[in-house]
Order: C-alpha cells, then sequence, then structure tokens
C-alpha cells in the first residue's frame, strides 16, 4: 500500500485492460463472494457501515454503495483516493473517502463498522498483526471480517508473481514480495488473537481458458474468507 508502485497507477485504477487487469478480472468475485457472505451472516448490505481497508481507485468501495452500504473508503495513496473521489462522484454516489491508516480511524470510529473489507490489503503490510488490533477496534462485536490476499507457498510465488506480474502483466511488476504473504494458518492466528474468529476460508482460482476468476477449494495460492468480531 505505501509503495510507489501505487501511487503511479492514478490513470489505471478504471481501466480494465491495464497494469490492473487482474483487479477488474478478480473485482467480480470477491464482489459475489463479500456480499453473499454479508447477506447471509447480516441480512443485507443496504445500511451497513461499511469500512474499505486499501480501498485503492475504489472498485470494491463503488460496489457496496450501490448496493446501499454507508461506505468508507481508507488508503494511503493521494493518487488513488483522488481517483476514487472523482469516480464515485461522477457516478453519484456518496462515499467517504480518505487518506488515512486504521490506527488513525480508531477514535473516530471505534467500533462503529458492520464489516470491514480487507481485499489484496494484508500481503502489503508491514506490522500484520498489529494492522489487524487496529481493524478488530473498528469491528462491532458480531461484525464481520471480509478478506482475500496471497497465500506463502511455492505455487504462489510462482503464480502470483512469476506469471502474473512478469508474464501475463496482469499486476504492476514488483507489486508483491513473497515473504509477505501470509499462510492461511498464520492469518487465522492473529484473527483469533485479536477476537475475530474465522468462520470460512476458500480458495480462489484462475482460468486461463476462461480468462476469469472462481471460488474453489484450493487456497494454495490466492484465498478468501470471513471471519467474525466474538465469535466462538
Amino acid at each position: 500500500m505505501t509503495d510507489r508502485t501505487f501511487d503511479e497507477l492514478k490513470e489505471e485504477w478504471w481501466n480494465p485492460e491495464g497494469r490492473l487487469k487482474g483487479l477488474h478480472l478478480f473485482n467480480a468475485t470477491r464482489v459475489e463472494y463479500f456480499t453473499g457472505v454479508v447477506e447471509r451472516v447480516l441480512g443485507g448490505v443496504s445500511g451497513k457501515k461499511v469500512l474499505d481497508v486499501g480501498c485503492g481507485g475504489g472498485l470494491l468501495s463503488e460496489e457496496f454503495a450501490k448496493r446501499g452500504a454507508l461506505v468508507t473508503g481508507i488508503d494511503l495513496s493521494q493518487p488513488a483516493i483522488e481517483v476514487a473521489r472523482e469516480h464515485a462522484a461522477g457516478g453519484g454516489l456518496d462515499i467517504d473517502y480518505r487518506v488515512a491508516t486504521v490506527g488513525e480511524l480508531k477514535e473516530e470510529f471505534s467500533e462503529a463498522f458492520d464489516c470491514i473489507l480487507c481485499s489484496e490489503v494484508i500481503e502489503h503490510v508491514e506490522r500484520p498483526e498489529e494492522f489487524l488490533k487496529d481493524c478488530s477496534a473498528l469491528l462491532k462485536e458480531g461484525g464481520l471480517f471480509l478478506f482475500s490476499t496471497i497465500n506463502r507457498t511455492p505455487k504462489a510465488f510462482l503464480l502470483a508473481i512469476v506469471v502474473a506480474e512478469r508474464v501475463l502483466g496482469l499486476i504492476p511488476r514488483g507489486a508483491h514480495r513473497y515473504r509477505d504473504f501470509l499462510k492461511p494458518s498464520e492469518l487465522w492466528e492473529m484473527l483469533k488473537g485479536c477476537g475475530i474468529h474465522v468462520e470460512q476460508i476458500k480458495g480462489i482460482s484462475f482460468s486461463l481458458l476462461e480468462g476469469g476468476f472462481t471460488i474453489s477449494d484450493d487456497p494454495s495460492v490466492n484465498y478468501i474468507g470471513y471471519g467474525i468480531k466474538g465469535h466462538v
């Protein structure tokens, strides 16, 4: 999130054929999964207070806002937030976008959110345990923490870095560092330590033939899931 790689993407966020093509291909899949969880667990998206952490240009934030959620989106990239604000305004969407960290929101929004979206973010965080504790402090009791990230396996290195970045150009070269990836068991334990019980982890698979992503039972490369604060 703090890397200049993301600051330099101002003109790319809403270009489905650009340097963020992989994120655009993935967006529909994560939106379907995340909104499905919110519908099932909380009874609907409309009216829910949602925090999109590492929102970038607003691809995920806008989908929740279109469904009636009250969305706050934060990112450390000023250029990304500028793009997000401009695009939301152009579509008539009222989204509270801010250049901020989760830690900076704690006093204003303590236990304020029904849902926190943390999609393709954790692998860019320097101190994930501290980051997740700050996220938990912003989440209501019984609230949802929805996440997607990359596993730390040789297969993930090959497909997420070598193939996706260097061969296919689905994401910007240098966007990821293998050492920053978390295994599902590691993320599970970190979330448990800050009061969030993981309810589900699923895999995300990419098909070259179909040119898209699907939810699967194989979390060896990408995985997606959710936890509930305080749920045992």
